[in-house]
């Protein structure tokens, strides 16, 4: 037989070529063919979901097909007359039967009591006090959790662990609509000229390799213009990223944190590192120049680009790693009590968190050959242990 396929389901058009074929008398060779099934899997199947098809005339006399193949009375010509007990074969009974013991075989736990308490112990408090990703503690702990990651998240709906999925910083997750700020101040169009997007794309046509870094501010409580704000860094390739504490969300103090940190790393290495800049077109980076110049010397040192106007996908990267820093600061959150030194908390723990987008690997291990040990102590980023991780509220909570 050729194309057989074995110990696959049957599906619901299956079924209901096995009951049209069988309606007509063929044998179940002929409907295996059909089906590029094997002829015991049809046969099984027939005879598991066959049923007894009730009469007033039945003499309870066994009919030959009840112990002997097709096992059933769907194609026999004397069907209608027929005093015999008659079984029966229906494709949407079967495939009823089919899903229903299929939902009941799968419902039951293949864990034991000692493995549930295990995971209580190790896992839950990870998961529940410092929000530790189902990834996250799959990678460090995998030798605990025998099971496949859906499993897991079937364990946690059916209540058998103590995390719930309310803990789960992902699994339930409302996109709230951003409204435009009408009277916020206007960046003056003049200083995008060679600095448009399309200019960043032709950019990197001639410098493939460049060291692209994306930038965006990250906001505490509505109106941050008003209050403290994280001007955020990230490169591209690693998803490292730098978080620096803004007192107002103002151009000058962009460019303060630019020149301290020429003048921390010294010119060639800030030029290595921060080769291309790619930011959006808020006010606070209105002054591409105080970036791009060497105030001492004159000289360019960076290039700076603009995404288009509302495509904050061109830095997506960026955009989705602030999720990291939603889970310890959510939207609404005040920054005034924050420090530097807490922006340097917060970034060691996110840069130490591994990624399924990096293939489990944490932002800090791929970016450090990149970025080197030295510089890395320069931005005062620790790696954190993988147990000692916590992205929760606590962590920055005095």
């Amino acid at each position: 037989m050729k194309n057989v396929k074995y110990n696959k389901h049957l599906s619901f058009e299956d079924r209901c070529t096995i009951e049209d074929f069988l309606n007509y008398g063929y044998s179940f060779s002929k409907i295996a063919n059909r089906l590029h099934k094997d002829r015991t899997t049809i046969a099984r199947d027939v005879k598991k979901h066959r049923f007894l098809r009730a009469t007033n005339n039945c003499n309870n006399q066994p009919c030959c097909f009840d112990s002997k193949p097709p096992y059933v009375c769907n194609g026999c010509p004397k069907f209608n007359y027929c005093r015999k007990i008659r079984y029966s074969y229906s494709h949407d009974i079967a495939y009823n039967e089919y899903k229903k013991n299929l939902i009941q075989h799968r419902s039951h736990l293949r864990i034991t009591k000692e493995e549930i308490a295990t995971i209580n112990d190790v896992i839950s408090p990870l998961m529940i006090h410092k929000h530790h990703s189902v990834n996250h503690v799959f990678i460090e702990h995998g030798d605990l959790l025998n099971f496949s990651k859906p499993t897991f998240y079937r364990y946690i709906d059916l209540g058998v662990l103590n995390v719930r999925n309310i803990d789960l910083a992902r699994k339930v997750r409302f996109k709230v609509k951003k409204e435009y700020d009408y009277t916020r101040e206007k960046t003056n169009p003049k200083i995008k000229v060679g600095r448009f997007y399309s200019n960043f794309k032709d950019y990197l046509e001639f410098h493939p390799n460049a060291s692209i870094v994306e930038m965006d501010t990250v906001i505490g409580t509505k109106g941050g213009n008003g209050g403290k704000c994280f001007l955020t860094l990230l490169f591209r390739q690693y998803n490292f990223m730098l978080i620096y504490l803004l007192p107002y969300k103002q151009s000058k103090y962009v460019t303060e944190v630019f020149n301290n940190l020429k003048k921390t790393l010294g010119i060639e290495e800030f030029k290595r590192l921060f080769e291309v800049i790619l930011t959006d077109n808020g006010t606070e980076f209105s002054d591409p120049e105080s970036i791009e110049i060497d105030l001492n010397t004159g000289e360019k040192v960076c290039s700076l680009f603009y995404c288009d106007s509302n495509c904050s996908w061109q830095k997506g990267t960026l955009e989705k790693n602030h999720e990291y820093i939603r889970y310890v600061l959510p939207k609404g959150t005040s920054f005034a009590g924050l420090t530097q030194e807490d922006c340097y908390l917060l970034a060691s723990h996110i840069n130490s968190t591994p990624r399924v987008s990096l293939n489990n690997v944490s932002p800090y291990n791929l970016a450090l050959p990149f970025i080197g040990v030295e510089t890395i102590k320069k931005f005062q980023i620790k790696k954190i242990g993988n147990d000692d991780i916590d992205l929760s509220i606590r962590l920055l909570n005095k």
